[in-house]
């Protein structure tokens, strides 16, 4: 081993780590709150801070020094905010497609992150590193001394009385633990050698009937001499459990790092900060922002390290020695007491992984100016069931928590746990491993919004592509790729179109990085390990609290926060970084931590509201009969006569405990309503949404979920401030003149597209007319609902789509009229349309379209199978009348698989990647004539099916990725999807209207 990277000359001191992990340390890249207030300019442009990074494949470590130039480039001019430098193996990899690269941080490699960080500096892009080539951590340079370590059982049986001298069988260890020539690991150690009576239901009497021999063996020789009866020998040891990196280039596997030992990772990181030639004085200047490390996925065993029981005494208070056999399916006194050493042993592997790899990562990490990011907080079962950890502690102990959330695969949504840590934490930035997907080159940018608007309403503000893959120009169309990971780069077939929704990422991040989330309701999930939320990551829609419901929103947190973050202010639970609650509400669990208990009797004295079940008794083995009773004592007297079916509450000091009544109807009992309700007007579109305050600014983020539209009355709960709609889609801001103010909150009718989302903000009045409302505008029955867009104490300005008769009635009864006429209904675009297609990709050059229909139903093999950006051309007839005086006119293009760009004259109208495919021509438009060119692009799935009918050689698509031949992962075999412009296409009026006084 590498002796400059060997610091075990200074042990940690267990006896401060617990209060190391208990409190939130300092970090520089805490980013400060933006003040009191939004910006407009911001969100229309959003800084680099809200910008979507990306990982930022190096598939095999075969990279390109000029084609790493031109991704960046293509980065920075798409709108991203940079990304991580991620050396990583193609699992799919057919006739060695994609060549195998150098090893992850040798000269080459470290060539390349050079190369990219200089890049990025003058591009003004953030570049990270992932902490490996593949994950999580570790690589060539990790010896067995530092690499992850288990606890591993041999048994023999003897018979005494006897003299015993006898070598004892070393355990049965994993195939890749590394072995000398003598078969035997290269690094073990003995932890223990017990003797227990032996019985075939392995059950024993008490720990003191567990007879320690570890003095009596040498070099594994027991020499004893055995009382009386069968005995059974347990040998422990501990040795490597041979845990390497998980697709890693081909040229730098190594094993996984000791996740128990601070120092592995204090190695660890510093080998790779030396490699890079990274030092305090230098690193700000070369621009490595972060280390990233990904979900800890471990496989089984009885996680362990060379100081373990050392810790174990320190951080628990009693050797756990006599308690070995528990670990290896023994049960000693009764099931309870070896499950409350369980709760022990876990809770000290939680603590000591965390201490030892986030918060030690961190702490070294904040010397060179760098963050540490990681997705800490699992996914635990049923992904990853060997996740050791207390999930919100560990997140809450690296400065830029990062969950995940994947395109139809196992429902697999880890996101409101990241945002919960972030927020009881302090930490600013809630990130998310975004669109993780086994589907391959089929889901188009609105597939994306629709995944990214449900975790923006579950606390998401920062979003991670994965993956951005570099794919040099050999590797051919649509090139490398990586074999989970959506497909975002240059490659696809929609990059140059992809600005829109790069941007729309962004506004939205950045107006949900502003200020702090509103809850109502803080979820103690529990004391234990591991433990996630939700419990199982099987999530198909938002996680909802049992009797809390829709309209309320929650943090989940732990003992950590409630013992070391916690207080109470004007009757509300509160955190020293602004956040507050309502309520606590407990999990139905019996038992609790008496420290927990305790702290929480001294919030509710100061005037908390609780709910939920008394607990019972305390986990763990040390003084349990005695803390017990103290708990129960407490409990008695905090909840009183509470019951939670007769009795259902109990005040106590100035707070009060309630048991047997939703947290719903608590809240509401005291007058508190729904952050947000709406009652549809179009049907049920099971709206979403999530609220911040920025100062004394609210703002709410709304989503449409559904394939249909929502019109909706909207009431959220804000008084006496004006609502306003800011636009993720454009940036733009405009003023909502209809709303109703009434106790407790604000109605506001809203109108989305399917999967559309919007924010709604609300400032205090301006004083000028802020208070000047619209109660409610009536029309032609079953007309649009007219959008009134200018509003005086006299008079409204109206945006109407049909003729008839208009009334506003004004919130303080005034009522306003208008007849409209003039304006054309709906009109089908007639005719043929011209299609061209691009040459050499298998479609003719130029097709005529009697009728739109999917590219996918054509005889035309060429443009069944074809896939990228073909125009669509014709002369557009408009006629002089809708072009008159107060006229606006769309043009409607129906549906759309799956992005469109209209040109009217020459002139480009925008990008549209959503619905509604509509565009305002209004001023591009002319009388008669006008030379109409709408480009669609659809995604690589239809020529890639096309291309499985072809002989290799005759194939236009070149990729490492596998043909689906059967659903993998929720994705269905490859087939050509829907494409092109599908109508039908129509224009569409409008009128300008001046609504006075009858």
């Amino acid at each position: 081993m590498n002796r400059s990277y060997h610091l075990r000359g200074k042990r940690p001191s267990y006896h401060l780590l617990a209060a190391g992990l208990a409190v939130l340390f300092a970090s520089p890249f805490a980013r400060s709150e933006a003040g009191d207030s939004i910006s407009p300019d911001a969100f229309a442009n959003p800084p680099l801070s809200a910008r979507p990074r990306a990982y930022w494949d190096w598939v095999n470590g075969a990279v390109d020094l000029k084609q790493l130039t031109r991704d960046l480039e293509e980065m920075h001019a798409k709108g991203m905010g940079g990304g991580e430098m991620w050396d990583t193996g193609a699992l799919r990899n057919p006739n060695g497609m994609v060549p195998a690269g150098p090893a992850f941080l040798g000269p080459e490699s470290v060539e390349a992150i050079h190369h990219s960080l200089k890049e990025a500096k003058r591009l003004g892009l953030e570049l990270g590193l992932v902490t490996s080539s593949g994950w999580n951590a570790g690589g060539s340079w990790v010896t067995p001394e530092w690499a992850g370590k288990n606890v591993y059982v041999a048994t023999i049986t003897v018979e005494g009385p006897a003299a015993i001298n006898q070598a004892l069988p070393f355990p049965e260890v994993p195939e890749k633990c590394p072995k000398g020539p003598d078969g035997l690991p290269l690094y073990h150690r003995d932890v223990a050698v017990l003797a227990v009576p032996g019985n075939a239901d392995k059950v024993i009497a008490g720990p003191s009937a567990v007879l320690n021999l570890s003095d009596h063996t040498t070099e594994g020789t027991l020499q004893w001499d055995a009382p009386a009866g069968p005995w059974t020998i347990l040998r422990f040891v501990c040795t490597n459990n041979g845990q390497t990196l998980i697709a890693p280039s081909p040229n730098s596997d190594g094993l996984l790092i000791d996740f128990l030992d601070p120092d592995a990772t204090r190695m660890h990181f510093q080998y790779m900060l030396d490699r890079l030639g990274v030092t305090p004085e230098n690193a700000a200047e070369l621009g490595l922002k972060y280390f990233e490390v990904d979900s800890m996925e471990l496989e089984p065993g009885i996680q362990w390290t060379d100081d373990f029981v050392e810790y174990f005494q320190s951080h628990i208070g009693y050797d756990p020695t006599p308690w070995l056999p528990v670990l290896a399916g023994w049960t000693i006194q009764s099931a309870d007491e070896s499950g409350r050493f369980l709760y022990d042993y876990k809770k000290a592997v939680s603590d000591l992984l965390i201490f030892s790899h986030y918060t030690t990562g961190s702490e070294m990490l904040r010397r060179y100016g760098m963050e540490f990011n990681g997705e800490a907080g699992g996914p635990g079962p049923p992904i990853w069931a060997t996740c050791p950890v207390d999930a919100l502690k560990a997140l809450g102990n690296v400065d830029v928590p990062r969950g995940e959330f994947w395109i139809r695969h196992r429902n697999m949504f880890l996101v409101k746990e990241i945002s919960s840590a972030s927020h009881i934490y302090g930490k600013p930035i809630v990130d998310a491993e975004s669109f993780t997907t086994w589907r391959r080159w089929k889901d188009s940018p609105f597939i994306f919004k629709q995944a990214a608007d449900r975790a923006f309403c579950e606390g998401l503000n920062r979003i991670t592509f994965h993956g951005f893959v570099h794919s040099p120009e050999e590797a051919g169309i649509p090139g490398r790729a990586y074999h989970a990971g959506a497909d975002i780069n240059p490659r696809v077939t929609w990059w140059e179109q992809a600005r829109p929704f790069i941007d729309y990422l962004a506004r939205c991040s950045y107006m949900l990085q502003q200020g702090k989330f509103v809850a109502d309701v803080c979820y103690f999930y529990g004391d234990q390990a591991p433990n996630f939320y939700p419990e199982f990551h099987d999530v198909p829609g938002k996680p909802l609290l049992e009797g809390l419901g829709k309209g309320y929103d929650y943090d989940v947190v732990n003992s950590d926060v409630i013992l070391n973050r916690m207080s109470v202010q004007d009757g509300r639970i509160a955190l020293p970084d602004g956040m507050s609650y309502a309520a606590l509400m407990l999990r139905d669990q019996s038992q609790m931590p008496l420290e927990v208990l305790e702290k929480i009797e001294s919030m509710v004295k100061a005037g908390a509201t609780i709910i939920g079940p008394k607990p019972l008794t305390v986990p763990g083995l040390l003084d349990h009969e005695e803390k017990s009773r103290r708990l129960q004592e407490l409990a008695a007297s905090l909840w009183g006569p509470c019951d939670g079916n007769s009795v259902t509450s109990n005040s106590y000091g100035k707070g009060t405990v309630h048991w047997g009544v939703s947290p719903r109807d608590v809240l509401r009992q005291a007058g508190l309503i729904e952050d947000f309700q709406y009652a549809s007007t179009s049907g049920e579109p099971g709206l979403d949404y999530i609220h911040r305050r920025v100062g004394d600014t609210d703002v709410y983020f709304v989503r449409n979920p559904s394939s249909s539209w929502a019109n909706a009355d909207c009431v959220f709960r804000v008084t006496d401030k004006s609502p306003e709609e800011w636009s993720p889609d454009s940036g733009a801001i405009r003023r909502l003149w209809t709303y109703t103010a009434h106790d407790g909150g604000t109605s506001v009718p809203l109108s989305l597209a399917p999967g559309a989302a919007t924010f709604i903000v609300f400032r205090p009045h301006d004083g000028k007319d802020g208070h000047t409302a619209v109660a409610r505008v009536t029309g032609p029955s079953g007309a649009p609902p007219a959008e009134v867009v200018a509003c005086t104490q006299t008079a409204a300005d109206l945006l109407a789509w049909v003729d008839g008769a208009y009334r506003v009635v004004m919130s303080d009864g005034a009522r306003f009229e208008a007849q409209v006429s003039g304006i054309s209904g709906p009109q089908v675009v007639p005719g043929a349309w011209e299609l061209h297609f691009p040459e050499k990709w298998g479609a003719p050059p130029m097709a005529v379209f009697d009728s739109l229909h999917s590219w996918a139903d054509d005889a035309d093999q060429g443009i069944k199978y074809f896939s990228g950006k073909a125009t669509y051309k014709k002369v557009l007839q408009v006629a002089p009348a809708l072009l008159e005086s107060g006229h606006r006119l769309y043009l409607d293009l129906g549906a759309v698989a799956d992005l469109a760009e209209v040109r009217l004259n020459g002139k480009s109208l925008g990008i549209l990647w959503k619905e509604p495919f509509r565009v305002d021509i209004t001023e591009a438009a002319v009388a008669g004539d006008n030379a109409l060119e709408v480009d669609v692009t659809n995604m690589w799935i239809n020529r890639l099916s096309g291309d499985l009918l072809l002989p290799e050689v005759q194939r236009f698509c070149r990729t490492n990725d596998v043909p689906r031949t059967k659903d993998i992962g929720g994705d269905e075999p490859w087939r050509a999807q829907l494409a092109g412009l599908l109508g039908p296409v129509r224009l569409t009026g409008a009128r300008l209207v001046h609504a006075g006084r009858p």
